[in-house]
């Protein structure tokens, strides 16, 4: 990493050496990284990726990590950060450019704060514009395709690039970028909405906010959901017990509310009952008590992690694509 880090130190491009990951990423798991590249604009991202890749040095890109599980025995080499691409301006009254290292809570306020509707859903997604784009992010309805116009991009090459929304090919939770058809870094997006009435647009922001505190938890580290899919109805599938349970809880606790005026803040009873039903044993529970679908970090270790992850991979199946990434050593 020599070379690196003189080749960093002479391009004056920020970076941070030994960083142990369990105190930086999201989840707070992971060895420690040796280098950690952390430029501030498209061309210091082209400048590195182009002296990256005549190197051959092997890296990965990453943004704030959540939606990354480190594992615990590994140490990575090198790792680009696109957190520090800030880039935020209005192009015109309901079109505007946002850096890939923002955190959509921060574009979907921008948004707010110039009266354009079309990113409320985003607002409580705890990842940035470049990871959304990557796995076309959304949530009550909203995708960041519906006002997504293009990405600036660097390629393999070092070379900056223009994608439309249409050559990135975004679909549910995915994207040309995360099936390999498209390789390279975001570096900014432009997004076009509409313009809106911004007390209908505050309203419907603090709607969802109020209903991913119901289902996210926020007590302790985690990635938010781990598969693309209802773990509870891909359960219920194997088993009519637990499907006839979970139907009955749903029905009485969130659609007509006949046991409680609120829906519950979280889903103990149910997750007992599945536990109970199907034997797992756990020496720290794993996932959150909001949803089996969150993986938590309570200590218990990445080991844990995955042996819980592969356990509901099973048990439903393989049906329900993992959202997730685990970084292996590389």
């Amino acid at each position: 990493m020599e070379l690196l880090t003189g080749w960093l130190n002479e391009n004056g491009v920020k970076h941070s050496l030994d960083i142990e990951l369990s105190e930086f990423s999201y989840m707070k798991t992971g060895g420690k990284v040796f280098v950690l590249i952390e430029p501030a604009s498209s061309e210091e991202v082209s400048k590195c990726v182009a002296f990256l890749y005549s190197q051959n040095i092997k890296f990965k890109v990453i943004g704030a990590t959540s939606n990354l599980l480190f594992l615990d025995d590994v140490d990575y080499s090198c790792f680009l950060t696109t957190a520090g691409l800030k880039e935020l301006k209005l192009v015109d009254d309901a079109e505007f450019i946002a850096g890939s290292g923002h955190m959509l809570p921060d574009i979907s306020r921008y948004a707010l704060y110039h009266s354009i509707t079309g990113l409320e859903g985003l607002e409580g997604i705890p990842g940035t514009v470049g990871g959304a784009v990557f796995m076309n992010a959304g949530a009550y309805g909203y995708e960041i395709k519906n006002v997504l116009k293009a990405v600036e991009f660097v390629d393999l090459t070092g070379a900056i690039q223009e994608y439309s929304v249409e050559q990135l090919k975004l679909k549910k939770r995915n994207s040309a970028l995360k099936s390999g058809e498209l390789s390279g870094i975001i570096t900014k997006a432009w997004f076009r909405a509409s313009l809106g009435n911004v007390s209908i647009i505050e309203n419907k922001m603090e709607i969802y906010h109020s209903k991913r505190h119901k289902y996210q938890d926020f007590q302790f580290p985690n990635l938010g959901s781990m598969f693309s899919g209802s773990i509870y109805r891909a359960l219920g599938n194997r088993d009519k017990y637990i499907y006839i349970m979970s139907t009955l809880f749903y029905l009485l606790n969130y659609k007509w509310k006949i046991l409680r005026r609120e829906a519950p803040l979280n889903r103990k009873w149910i997750n007992d009952i599945i536990i109970k039903r199907l034997n797992l044993k756990y020496d720290i529970q794993p996932f959150s008590n909001k949803t089996m679908n969150c993986l938590v970090n309570r200590g218990q270790g990445t080991d844990e992690m995955i042996r819980y992850i592969e356990e509901i991979k099973t048990l439903t199946n393989n049906l329900i694509p993992i959202e997730n990434e685990i970084v292996e050593k590389f």
